[in-house]
């Protein structure tokens, strides 16, 4: 295993979620303070858009937790290949409303809908964070733009948070898009960012030195065009390559090798 050769303690970049090595880069930061003004002004709707890989999925765990923390009911679904039954059972199931699987949705959304009055009447704050919006069916969006447009007592509805692949932000409706009140770009990663995270990652892991020649991370942050899945994918290739290697660290020459490994066309 590469860990032995590197002096590492376990993987350093993950292929899943790890909120461990979340790395606060300007874009992260900017759209977690966008986040943070649309729950604090209890605003209606949000739209998080970003290309596949950027860390939008993330980005939503990292922002459950700081909301779960300042006491507010916190709903975290992921909207890809889901029925609005079973959308409208887990919402139930995470805000601790009396809604079943079994029931009809008609049902269950009267039962959600009183556990969002009561969460209201309590003085709570409730924020619906679903990513994938851009992957839900018909009768799903609908149930989405009923919450959307719920208006419990005078201090509004529940805060929704929406993410979406931009190039498919296409597929939503225009009524859905009438309702956000804030766009998010989540962006690529610029080279200082990608260099932080990938220390911050391998010091995670146990590193006690540097792993990647100034000019190989220059390079994997290229090749990879900025985009955090790209980074660890590229990263994790270059470890297993210059790990048959006699070379102390990782260079220039075996980035670009593990990245012929992986296929990835040039962006150049």
């Amino acid at each position: 295993m590469y860990r032995t050769q590197w002096g590492l303690a376990k993987p350093p970049f993950p292929s899943g979620l790890d909120l461990k090595i979340f790395y606060e880069g300007m874009n992260q930061r900017e759209s977690l303070a966008r986040l943070r003004f649309l729950t604090d002004h209890q605003r209606r709707c949000g739209l998080m858009l970003g290309q596949p890989g950027l860390g939008k999925s993330l980005l939503l765990e990292v922002f459950a937790q700081e909301c779960r923390q300042q006491c507010a009911a916190v709903a975290l679904i992921d909207l890809l290949g889901l029925s609005s039954r079973e959308f409208l059972w887990q919402l139930g199931n995470q805000l601790a409303a009396a809604v079943h699987i079994e029931d009809e949705s008609v049902r269950q959304f009267r039962q959600l809908t009183d556990r969002l009055k009561e969460n209201q009447l309590q003085g709570g704050r409730t924020i619906l964070l679903l990513d994938n919006v851009d992957q839900a069916g018909p009768d799903l969006l609908t149930h989405l733009m009923r919450l959307a447009r719920l208006e419990l007592t005078s201090g509004g509805g529940p805060t929704l948070v929406l993410t979406a692949n931009a190039t498919q932000s296409v597929r939503l409706s225009e009524e859905l898009l009438e309702l956000i009140d804030l766009r998010i770009d989540l962006e690529p990663w610029d080279e200082l960012d990608t260099i932080g995270y990938l220390q911050l990652a391998l010091v995670e892991a146990g590193s006690e030195r540097p792993l990647f020649t100034d000019e190989a991370l220059g390079e994997l942050h290229r090749l990879a065009a900025g985009v955090p899945r790209k980074i660890n994918r590229l990263a994790n290739y270059a470890l297993m390559t210059g790990s048959h290697e006699p070379n102390e660290l990782i260079d220039l020459a075996t980035v670009q090798a593990a990245n012929q490994m992986l296929s990835w066309p040039d962006p150049r």
